[in-house]
């Protein structure tokens, strides 16, 4: 390594290191600065905690009324012990103490500032600065004050929540606050809920898009009876179903047209009507004419019995009529397969009976066997006004019913398995069963499972049928139409 390398290595160095070392200097110095343009926090009268330093107290003034203090209830601090003397005092009786320090030196000053003669004129001059001095509060009155306070308790959680709930949910008038105590909160609550009535909903078997609704509010109430004679022939012809139903005195939606078998309600009061048109059905959408038909008939019979109409559908009444028609057609669907003879020929009706009655099937009137799920079976037992809808249905596949005479005398080559599934509360279920159905009769009768195209049914074509059931059960649920139930079966008929 030459001369030259080395010299400037050394002033390299020399340069890193002064650089350095003014860096340090000059942190060092801003800090100083710094430092000395901010003085250091004594106390603070807000965190610090109040304390009296008894040492400073110039008590010699008063030493000729230690008597009086003493029969006050107060000792000399002498005989106190010294953990007393150190604590600090209550915040009141500091205030005191610091008055009485106040009063001390105002003592002092007016001595100072006069020659006393004797001790004499020292009593006269405390007299005066006692006279003075009347707004100073006495440390006995101030103890007995704070012995006489109640202890104050720590709010509790639910009773803040509740002041907060009363002061943000009244609104003031004209700028005024409002107050009220806890206990008149539920009070108030209930005066209000009484003058409120209650919303009646419509009658639940009416749909808000299945049928166009109007409330008819009477001036005064009307005995059934008078309104079946205003009703007369107002709403008959038309193509759809028209219902109307009635509020009596007990809040209960009752049908008209049923209150004409019953005559010991027919003098009970309504105080509201429902006039109620379906829209649409398996025979398509309502009709203008019919549709403006029923809507001049409602406002004509408001007229007739003085009564306000509210309609409660918004919109074009045809639009919604022709999109629910819509809806229907892709969601009315009828899932099945065929049931055909095999090798073995045509299956005896006996035997196809026999196989039938045992998994669950009974032959009705219409000449088809039907499948009615256990729920369904119970409920038309104990209300023989409901109408069994059965699960899924079996017959014959060349259109002639069956019959007990028919099924003793003859063959029977292939039967038809069919699902309505809007009619089917748990369509996926019922297929399912459906199917079981199907192949144990398969086995019995030596038949073979076949779709529409008389293509063999194996179990990848009924897992494609039973995908599209659970599409089409998803699309009446979005639309508000539950499968099976009396919407869906008024909508479906």
């Amino acid at each position: 390594m030459s001369d030259l390398q080395i010299v400037l290595i050394v002033i390299g160095a020399l340069i890193i290191a002064a650089v350095l070392i003014l860096n340090w200097w000059q942190e060092r110095r801003f800090n100083q600065q710094v430092e000395s343009s901010f003085t250091q926090l004594k106390s603070d009268a807000l965190l610090d905690e109040p304390t009296l330093d008894i040492s400073k107290l110039d008590v010699s003034q008063f030493d000729h009324h230690q008597d009086d203090f003493a029969s006050s209830g107060f000792s000399n601090d002498d005989n106190l012990p010294q953990q007393i003397l150190d604590e600090p005092l209550p915040e009141a009786e500091n205030s005191a103490m610091q008055n009485e320090d106040r009063f001390v030196q105002a003592a002092q000053y007016e001595v100072s500032g006069h020659v006393l003669a004797d001790e004499a004129s020292i009593e006269a001059t405390y007299a005066e600065l006692i006279n003075k001095s009347s707004k100073i509060i006495p440390i006995e009155a101030e103890v007995k004050k704070l012995e006489s306070t109640p202890e104050i308790k720590p709010a509790q959680h639910h009773e803040i929540k509740a002041i907060f709930d009363e002061a943000f949910s009244q609104p003031s008038n004209d700028g005024a606050v409002q107050h009220h105590s806890i206990e008149d909160i539920p009070h108030l609550s209930s005066k209000q809920a009484a003058f409120e009535e209650p919303v009646l909903s419509l009658p639940a078997m009416l749909h808000s898009q299945m049928d166009l609704t109007a409330v008819l509010y009477l001036a005064a109430e009307s005995s059934f009876n008078e309104l079946n004679n205003a009703l007369h022939g107002l709403f008959d012809g038309y193509e759809k179903p028209v219902y109307i139903h009635a509020l009596d005195s007990n809040k209960q939606w009752l049908l008209l047209s049923d209150t004409l078998s019953k005559p010991q309600i027919l003098n009970q009061q309504a105080s509201r009507l429902t006039c109620s048109l379906q829209l649409a059905d398996r025979a398509g959408p309502i009709s203008r004419n019919m549709l403006n038909r029923f809507q001049l008939a409602v406002e004509t019979l408001g007229l007739d019995i003085n009564a306000h109409v509210e309609w409660q559908s918004s919109g074009d009444a045809l639009t919604a009529a022709n999109a629910l028609d819509a809806f229907c057609m892709d969601v009315d669907k009828t899932m099945g397969f065929h049931l055909v003879h095999g090798d073995n020929g045509a299956f005896t009706g006996t035997k196809l009976r026999g196989l039938a009655e045992s998994q669950g099937l009974v032959l009705s009137a219409d000449g088809a066997f039907k499948y009615f799920d256990e729920a369904t079976a119970t409920q038309a037992l104990n209300n023989t006004a409901v109408i069994q809808k059965p699960s899924f249905i079996m017959f014959n596949r060349d259109q002639h019913p069956f019959s007990p005479d028919m099924l003793r005398t003859s063959v029977v080559k292939a039967v038809s398995f069919q699902l309505d599934i809007p009619h089917v509360k748990h369509c996926a279920e019922v297929f399912n069963h459906m199917v079981q159905v199907a192949k144990q009769m398969e086995t019995g009768l030596n038949a073979v499972l076949v779709d529409a195209n008389n293509k063999v049914l194996g179990d990848m074509q009924i897992e494609k049928i039973r995908q599209q059931l659970k599409v089409i059960h998803a699309t009446m649920l979005v639309r508000g139409i539950v499968p099976g139930s009396e919407s869906a079966l008024r909508l479906f008929s």
